[in-house]
């Protein structure tokens, strides 16, 4: 399966990931819109409600956020507003009680003077407006009043607050409840020449409503309030379509259902799969960590040391990692960002090896039909010119031969490799060959894992380039010996056929080297001696070719050793 496209494609789209780990950014060509319909073909998009969308998500945030800061501020600004009046008004009161109090007319009227106290109301009240206050009050030492706004009030005993201090010739300043209301006010002795305290001198002022102290903190800030609240607002718009645009128009739970569908990609994928950039590495699966042995580390990471980077579009490279052959192609995915794979070269080869099996076993149910058909059509000529005896013979003598080869094969002891023999046999008919299984051939009922799966690779590629070899020469011969003895298996496959060619004999088992030369159909050849070769050295087994002579004719011999761990037979 080709998923190459799909992974370039994804890194394309990953180039945002990148820029967060110091690249430059990059502006594509094409519209947001657009590259949200090309990845919604690809990904299925997580759906999110208007509300919660980014745009106005940052709204309501930022709308919310002011609107619960908004009451509390205005309550801790009104608490200080309110708090520096009250210190205005009692620094005030107490400077103002003290010029009251050193007025003569004030200190002649405690001293007795009967004009001037009849006159210190209409005084103390003209003072009054003229100092802004709400009421200056003087009282004798009983503190009892002599003045007041309140001409009915004169006489009575003033309210609230210390009466003793003053009589030390202390002064002091109070917020009281008086009769006018909750004021803030200062008393200061008056005294005489002779250092007597005859009285007080008050100058008082209304304390204004903490309600109201609010309320005109919230009229003056309004203004100001709305105008920030209108520009947040505006900030937050325009940061949530700037950072929609380069999150190419997606909310951030359709970011993370897509990562993760491409992280589920990445990771069941049975290739390693890298992307790398100037260098640096910024996706890696856990397969190509498995194969890298790139056991944690934090992304980016360097280029592997040692390890080839091949490139795009140029074909795959081998290489070795940690002694595991690795096969690596590249593909250029856009913006200077390339898409690398990596497959294990074992695994890649066992596959080969199932085709090549695949196809042999095919081909030998084609021969193997080919037979059959021709039988079958002389068989019905027979029966129709009314033959009978012939066909009857024709039978037999086909049966004796298959019954010959049945009985030679069931020495191997193992079906799919007595199988592929008995294939073989009707291969070697069909290219006018005769095939020998040598009487001496027999293989114990059990042995070690993978030793089978080899002999029937070895069996299935060197019988088939015998038969190939012997075909069309005189009478062509191929001979098949399997064999086990103390020291493992042996299997050896002999042909009449003309040899090696002598400038091959060193470079025959190579990938792409075959002395057959090029396929009629295009079929790359040197593949099956290759493979055997690969499966025969993780054995630990040997495949070696020679020529041999006996009595009647030379032969081109192959032979396959197979150790047995330990002598087994």
């Amino acid at each position: 399966m080709n998923t190459r496209p799909t992974l370039a494609g994804y890194a394309c789209r990953a180039r945002g990931l990148w820029q967060t780990a110091g690249t430059l950014p990059v502006r594509l060509p094409v519209s947001s819109s657009a590259r949200l319909t090309a990845l919604a073909r690809e990904v299925a998009l997580p759906h999110t409600p208007r509300l919660l969308r980014v745009a106005p998500r940052l709204f309501l945030t930022t709308l919310g956020a002011f609107l619960l800061l908004a009451l509390p501020l205005a309550g801790l600004v009104s608490q200080g507003v309110y708090g520096g009046i009250h210190r205005s008004f009692a620094e005030r009161s107490l400077r103002e009680s003290r010029l009251v109090a050193a007025l003569p007319p004030v200190v002649a009227a405690l001293s007795g003077n009967a004009a001037e106290r009849a006159n210190l109301n209409t005084l103390m009240n003209r003072y009054r407006v003229v100092l802004g206050a709400d009421y200056v009050v003087v009282t004798d030492r009983a503190a009892r009043r002599v003045t007041h706004p309140d001409a009915a009030r004169i006489g009575e005993h003033m309210a609230g607050g210390d009466f003793t201090a003053f009589l030390r010739g202390r002064s002091v300043t109070e917020t009281v409840q008086g009769t006018l209301g909750p004021s803030v006010r200062a008393k200061v002795p008056v005294v005489d020449g002779q250092g007597r305290v005859l009285g007080l001198a008050s100058v008082g002022f209304l304390l204004p409503r903490l309600q109201d102290v609010f309320r005109e903190v919230l009229r003056a800030a309004l203004p100001w309030y709305l105008g920030a609240l209108a520009l947040a607002l505006a900030l937050a718009l325009g940061v949530a379509r700037r950072v929609k645009t380069e999150m190419l128009g997606l909310e951030p739970e359709q970011i993370a259902g897509g990562l993760r569908q491409y992280r589920a990609v990445l990771n069941t994928l049975e290739e390693g799969v890298l992307v790398t950039r100037a260098g640096q590495v910024f996706v890696m699966n856990p397969q190509a960590r498995s194969l890298l042995g790139v056991a944690g580390g934090t992304l980016p990471l360097p280029w592997p040391p040692g390890l080839p980077l091949p490139a795009p579009g140029a074909g795959p490279v081998t290489a070795d990692v940690a002694g595991r052959p690795v096969l690596l192609a590249a593909q250029d995915a856009g913006d200077g960002a390339v898409v690398v794979t990596l497959r294990d070269l074992a695994r890649v080869r066992a596959l080969a090896d199932e085709l090549t099996q695949s196809q042999r076993y095919a081909e030998l149910l084609r021969a193997q039909t080919h037979e059959f058909t021709n039988r079958l059509h002389t068989l019905a000529g027979l029966l129709h010119l009314g033959e009978t005896r012939e066909a009857l013979a024709l039978i037999h003598e086909q049966s004796a031969r298959h019954g010959a080869h049945a009985d030679a094969v069931r020495s191997l002891r193992h079906l799919r490799l007595s199988a592929l023999l008995l294939g073989k046999f009707d291969r070697a008919a069909e290219r006018r060959v005769t095939l020998t299984l040598d009487p001496l051939s027999g293989l114990p009922p059990r042995l070690p894992p993978g030793v089978l799966d080899l002999l029937e690779l070895a069996s299935g590629n060197l019988i088939e380039n015998a038969l190939e070899a012997a075909s069309g020469t005189p009478d062509a011969q191929v001979r098949v010996l399997i064999a086990a003895d103390p020291e493992g298996v042996v299997l050896e496959v002999r042909d009449s056929g003309p040899g090696v060619p002598p400038e091959l004999t060193d470079s025959l088992t190579r990938r792409g080297v075959s002395s057959k030369g090029a396929a009629p159909d295009g079929t790359p050849r040197g593949v099956g001696l290759a493979l055997v070769v690969d499966r025969a050295q993780a054995l630990g087994a040997t495949l070696t070719h020679d020529r041999v002579t006996d009595a009647a004719r030379t032969w081109t011999r192959f032979t396959l050793d197979v150790p047995l761990p330990g002598g087994e037979e």
